[in-house]
């Protein structure tokens, strides 16, 4: 059996009193993309800074290549490229010089052609000054910095963030194409089930700073529902056309006002909109749910946060 590129046992961080994550147990093995799933907040970030000798361990262990991650992080860091979920950089440096200077921070030089070729696709000025980017091509810029050089294990926290749906689609090709080519891992974390889904073999899913389950990409896309939102002229039609809806297929089936909310598989979407076809309504909207409420589906576990920004189901 293979050696894991990353082991962690029973890895817990207290930030005083707060649980920041508990008794993760992680392993990933050579030339996975393995997916880390969770909501904002649930742990995803704690566990990477762990892992990378950011932030110590109130206890548990990792290991990365077989090295302790706070005896050897050197030796480990020196195989590793890393996307933090917050960019910072020196503002009043061009493209360039940053990449550059952060690319020869590893032991092994970065041929400036690559550099060059990842910019043209990326579609990004090396000339500008980075105080003038956006956050998208900040994340560019690190997008760069994790494929130019020749690392072994990949760790990605949140890297499409800010990236538009072209070039995030130009992120997945060229991680693609890293991997094929060079055979490394990708430790890649989300909170978008879509995004892990696309890429990974397997995700390990985390909520509250614990791991609820982890998961094979046939077992992921299962967890892929659909919200589906019909307007109706009035709240009595909606009432009215809730007794013929094909209950056993869909869940959590709420009306609002003169909405009908439901959820169903992407494999039950189909006599869904089948059975509409007979129906007069003024609207219809269909769109991936939340993973909180993916989460509450499933796992039937509350959203980590809850804040007034969040929507609560059944609103639009």
């Amino acid at each position: 059996m293979q050696t894991p590129i990353i082991q962690t046992k029973n890895l817990t961080k207290y930030y005083g009193k707060h649980l920041g994550i508990k008794n993760v147990n992680l392993e990933i093995y050579p030339q996975e993309t393995f997916g880390f799933l969770g909501p904002n907040g649930a742990g995803k970030t704690t566990t990477i800074r762990t892992l990378l000798d950011l932030i110590r361990p109130t206890s548990g262990t990792a290991t990365i290549f077989g090295l302790d991650t706070q005896k050897e992080i050197e030796k480990i860091h020196n195989k590793i490229a890393y996307i933090p979920g917050e960019l910072e950089f020196n503002k009043n440096w061009n493209i360039k010089r940053t990449i550059t200077h952060m690319l020869n921070l590893y032991k092994h030089p970065t041929k400036k052609s690559i550099i060059e070729e990842l910019a043209q696709i990326l579609k990004l000025d090396l000339s500008k000054k980075v105080k003038e980017l956006s956050k998208g091509n900040k994340q560019k810029i690190a997008i760069v910095l994790v494929l130019a050089p020749n690392a072994e294990l990949l760790i990605l926290d949140e890297p499409t963030s800010g990236l538009d749906p072209l070039i995030k689609n130009e992120f997945y090709k060229l991680l693609s194409e890293k991997q094929t080519q060079t055979g490394c891992t990708v430790f890649l974390s989300s909170h978008i089930l879509s995004e892990v889904e696309r890429i990974a073999n397997r995700v390990a899913i985390i909520n509250k700073g614990s791991i609820i389950q982890v998961a094979t990409l046939n077992q992921l896309k299962q967890l892929a529902l659909k919200n589906v939102e019909i307007e109706f002229s009035s709240l009595e039609q909606a009432n009215k056309n809730f007794t013929t809806m094909p209950k056993k297929i869909i869940t959590n089936l709420t009306i609002q006002n003169n909405t009908v909310n439901l959820f169903c598989t992407r494999e039950s979407l189909k006599p869904v909109l089948s059975w509409l076809e007979n129906l007069s309504f003024k609207d219809l909207n269909i769109h991936n749910p939340t993973l909180e409420d993916i989460f509450l589906e499933y796992y039937k576990v509350e959203p980590y946060e809850k804040n007034s920004t969040n929507k609560k189901r059944g609103d639009k």
